[in-house]
């Protein structure tokens, strides 16, 4: 049954009005069926292709998913804490404004304590453009940039460790070291209205100049003036490929770089230097500061260095301080030389008697004694005894004279040239051959002659031979 569209009133099957209200019932128009066009059915020949099956979709890795995240939130946080920190024109960081300053050498570098500060020209001129571009009140452009800083502190870290700045002065190289800035914010903030202060620290490696190791005493060897064994040694010696001006300039300002020490002793003006001498030289403090001044140090060990002195180092070559060093050839050669000198004495005083030689004595000066004569009293000599018989006026009586010589020079016969000690030449020995080198000394008798040796015991050491030990009754 149907309802009127009017009035809702029940509507009888036929019924061409509404009982009730006279409207006229809608009748629905009947649909007119759809022409269907003739399909021709295609038949297929052959077998039926096979499907393809449609492509599965692929699992996700959930862990790469959750990582993705990670890093997404990791992103979020730290632009927004850019933004919030950096990038707001009402936020001012201090971090940015914080002053470090490294000097000195790499082991012993030290931060400048007065360099532990904050910018206040750079912070004052940022602090007046943020005012500028957030259009703050008159009360925030009122501020004293003096009493900011003041409110800011600082505790420096090396590492972990807490250090006082003025008192730490061993830094390496790439040390790190933190400073962590000790203020009240909100103090801050008070002071300028509308603007807000970040930052706790900063971080920075030690930046200091890298040093050098090398070895000081390279191609060292000591110069030696005079003779051995009373030469003496110069200051400075000769080192390989440093010059003298670099010396000169390190004392002129920290002090002569090196100490001197003769067998483990300083080296005083006065210590006569022998060959054989061990010839220490150490660099000190003074020459370290020299070296630092030059991006330098010395390598572990070698601070110091031990010479044994050699002929070579002398400038004069040396005497032996023994007879025993003295060949045959030259010692034949000396004795030769002191008889002729000997009766050319006898001659000069009408003796007619030849000067018989009774003995020889080596005579080595004792250590640190100074005793003046003919000759250097530091110098060992070659004494010879003659005895001669004079009976000029009928009587017979038998002198004794002494003739000192100059024993014996060895030299090198490369000595002083520039490659001395990297090829040294063969050693040598001279004599003097000058008569003037001779030192005569005439005795009454025997008991004058012995006098004489003991007078002197005191300040020679003698080697004799047993002619001349028999003769003045010697005994060692």
């Amino acid at each position: 049954m149907k309802n009127c569209t009017n009035c809702q009133a029940p509507i009888h099957a036929g019924d061409a009005f509404c009982s009730k209200c006279g409207a006229k019932v809608q009748v629905a128009a009947q649909a007119e069926p759809k022409a269907v066009a003739f399909q021709p059915k295609t038949v297929q020949l052959g077998p039926t292709p096979t499907q393809a099956p449609a492509p599965k979709k692929t699992k996700r890795n959930m862990k790469g998913i959750l990582a993705g995240i990670f890093v997404l939130l990791a992103i979020i946080t730290v632009a927004g804490y850019f933004f919030l920190n950096h990038g707001s024109s009402d936020t001012i960081n201090l971090e940015d404004y914080v002053k470090l300053k490294f000097e000195g050498n790499d082991g012993e570098g030290y931060i400048v304590e007065k360099s532990v500060s904050l910018n206040k020209e750079n912070l004052d001129r940022d602090i007046k453009k943020k005012i500028e571009a957030e259009g703050l009140n008159t009360e925030s452009s009122n501020y004293n940039i003096d009493q900011l800083v003041s409110k800011v502190e600082f505790s420096v870290y090396k590492g972990d460790e807490l250090i006082k700045v003025k008192d730490r002065k061993n830094l390496n190289n790439h040390d790190k070291i933190t400073v962590k800035l000790l203020y009240d914010k909100s103090d801050l903030e008070d002071m300028i209205p509308g603007l807000h202060f970040t930052g706790t620290s900063v971080t920075q490696e030690a930046d200091l100049i890298p040093l050098v190791g090398i070895d000081p005493f390279k191609g060292f060897y000591p110069k030696i003036k005079g003779i051995s064994p009373n030469g003496r040694v110069s200051k400075p010696s000769k080192f390989e490929g440093k010059d003298l001006e670099i010396i000169a300039k390190a004392t002129a300002n920290y002090g002569f770089p090196f100490d001197y020490y003769l067998n483990g002793k300083e080296v005083s003006s006065n210590d006569p230097i022998a060959v054989g001498d061990e010839i220490e030289i150490r660099l000190n403090e003074s020459g370290k500061n020299a070296l630092k001044k030059e991006g330098q140090t010395v390598e572990k060990g070698k601070d110091s260095k031990k010479y044994k002195v050699t002929l070579a180092d002398f400038e004069e070559g040396a005497y032996v301080t023994s007879l025993s060093k003295v060949d045959e050839d030259t010692q034949e050669a000396i004795s030769k030389n002191v008889e002729d000198a000997a009766k050319a004495y006898a001659a000069d005083r009408n003796y007619k008697d030849l000067p018989k030689f009774e003995g020889m004595a080596f005579a080595a000066i004792k250590d640190g004694v100074d005793w003046g004569g003919t000759f250097d009293s530091k110098i060992p000599q070659m004494v010879y005894v003659y005895s001669i018989t004079n009976t000029s006026y009928g009587k017979s009586k038998t002198s004794y004279f002494v003739i000192s010589k100059i024993a014996v020079i060895e030299q090198v016969e490369n000595h002083g040239k520039a490659n001395v000690h990297k090829k040294p030449g063969k050693t040598i020995q001279t004599f003097e051959k000058n008569a003037k080198k001779y030192d005569f000394k005439s005795m009454s008798d025997e008991n004058d002659l012995k006098n004489y040796f003991t007078r002197n015991i005191d300040t020679y050491t003698y080697t004799m031979d047993d002619q001349l030990k028999s003769l003045i009754n010697w005994t060692e």
